[in-house]
């Protein structure tokens, strides 16, 4: 009976296939109170993720090096990564625990990790497929609250708390 029941969660694997990153971008967008906007991207996007057969079975994990954020002014960058404790925490990461589709789109379950926290979150999608290709597009909003980070402050001028985030990222078969 034992060994029916590892060939069968054994052969589970089998069927699911890994979805490699052809091209993708993530930006965030913040503001300075009185100031200007922060808008920080990657194109530096990796991920190790699977799928069964539908796109609902997509698992796994994308992330990014937080050095590889960049935007139009290297010295908020350097105030960004300080922020971000990037000699600690080089990675920020979300992990993909189910997909549901909705009415329009789709509905992404998964959990955040940044500054060493980790937070659930459902991030709403579209996501197409054509050609063992497939594209997820969206967006989301966190606070830098629910991660430990305080906003920073600059004689008068503060940084918004909320980030909002959005993403293109293609995967192919």
């Amino acid at each position: 009976m034992y060994k029916v029941a590892l060939f069968l969660i054994l052969s589970l694997g089998a069927f699911a296939s890994d979805l490699s990153i052809v091209k993708g971008e993530i930006k965030a967008h913040t503001e300075v109170f009185g100031d200007s906007e922060i808008n920080p991207q990657t194109t530096h996007i990796k991920s190790l993720l699977t799928i069964a057969d539908k796109i609902e079975s997509i698992k796994g994990e994308v992330f990014f090096e937080t050095l590889s954020l960049v935007s139009s002014k290297k010295d908020r960058d350097e105030h960004m990564y300080k922020l971000l404790d990037s000699e600690v925490h080089k990675v920020i990461s979300f992990t993909i625990k189910n997909i549901v589709k909705n009415d329009t789109n789709y509905d992404i379950n998964g959990v955040i990790s940044l500054n060493g926290v980790k937070k659930e979150i459902t991030v709403k999608s579209d996501i197409n497929e054509q050609n063992n290709q497939i594209v997820m597009v969206g967006g989301f909003s966190f606070n830098l609250t629910d991660f430990n980070l305080e906003p920073p402050t600059l004689l008068f001028l503060t940084v918004r708390n909320q980030v909002d985030i959005n993403y293109n990222i293609e995967l192919k078969r």
